[in-house]
């Protein structure tokens, strides 16, 4: 009775179908299914457990689903009886032509698997790429989305990113240097300026004790005595202003204490000249 049930024959166009068949292909389908529920429960667990970064669970959901559905698909193809090797054979130069079109594209996504995957750079994060500050807010497959300290919402391809030499600063050491350069004119007491910028630099709270900031003598310049302050700091984020405070404080101490900050001079000569043909 179950042989007779199995082999009664389904009409879908031109293509006739065995229960049999109609049955593998509705288990195929519920199976690959099944697997992406587990898959994705089984993610969901994991976080708990361990924490997971949210870039990386979705990454790897998203390959997991794919391969799945993709070997879901030739399972069904071969149940209902199709020759792969003619769909392989038909379809090669169509997806040479298009693999050619999207290299651009598969170069954004593979760059996408290798900053997920490696871990340099995470959601969070904060970068400097081609001198912008940004900040990491989500890592798709294609495409990362950072906000600019304007705030900003800026979609870089995930290429420009791992293909290039960009600046963690999140990652690196738990603080992040900044460096102030300032002139003061030929005759100034160099001890007094040195103790103004580090005061001037400690007086930020943002400024870290240690490392001590630094006051370096860089040097005699054409028209100034050339200092530069380098201090660190937990936040890069707010580094132009804490920039700028400084500078105020330093423009302050120097005028309170008589310290002149030159521009920079030329003495111009002016010759007569005689034309000696004219007597």
């Amino acid at each position: 009775m179950i042989n007779d049930f199995l082999s009664k024959s389904i009409q879908f166009g031109t293509r006739v179908l065995t229960m049999e068949q109609a049955l593998e292909v509705i288990l195929a389908l519920l199976l690959g299914q099944g697997i992406i529920y587990a898959a994705q429960w089984g993610l969901g667990r994991a976080k708990k457990v361990k924490p997971l970064d949210e870039g990386r669970r979705f990454l790897i959901f998203r390959l997991l689903r794919t391969v799945v559905y993709v070997i879901t698909f030739f399972i069904v193809i071969e149940i209902l009886g199709f020759n792969l090797t003619v769909i392989w054979a038909g379809s090669a130069a169509l997806m040479v032509g298009v693999g050619i079109g999207l290299q651009g594209f598969f170069n954004d996504v593979i760059s996408g698997f290798v900053l997920l995957f490696e871990g340099g750079i995470r959601v969070g994060d904060e970068l400097e790429v081609d001198g912008t500050l940004v900040k990491v807010k989500n890592i798709a497959l294609r495409a990362t989305s950072v906000e600019t300290v304007s705030g900003d919402l800026v979609v870089m391809p995930n290429s420009k990113i791992a293909g290039n030499s960009v600046r963690n600063l999140t990652q690196g050491l738990s603080a992040t240097r900044i460096s102030i350069e300032v002139g003061v004119a030929y005759g100034s007491d160099v001890q007094l300026v040195r103790e103004l910028l580090l005061n001037a630099a400690k007086a930020q709270p943002e400024i870290v004790r240690k490392p001590i900031p630094q006051v370096i003598f860089s040097n005699f310049g054409e028209s100034s005595l050339d200092f530069e302050i380098r201090a660190w700091i937990k936040s890069p984020w707010e580094r132009k202003r804490i920039e700028s405070d400084i500078r105020f404080g330093i423009d302050k101490a120097f005028r309170d204490n008589q310290i002149t900050i030159p521009f920079p001079q030329r003495d111009v000569h002016l010759h007569k000249f005689v034309d000696p043909d004219i007597s």
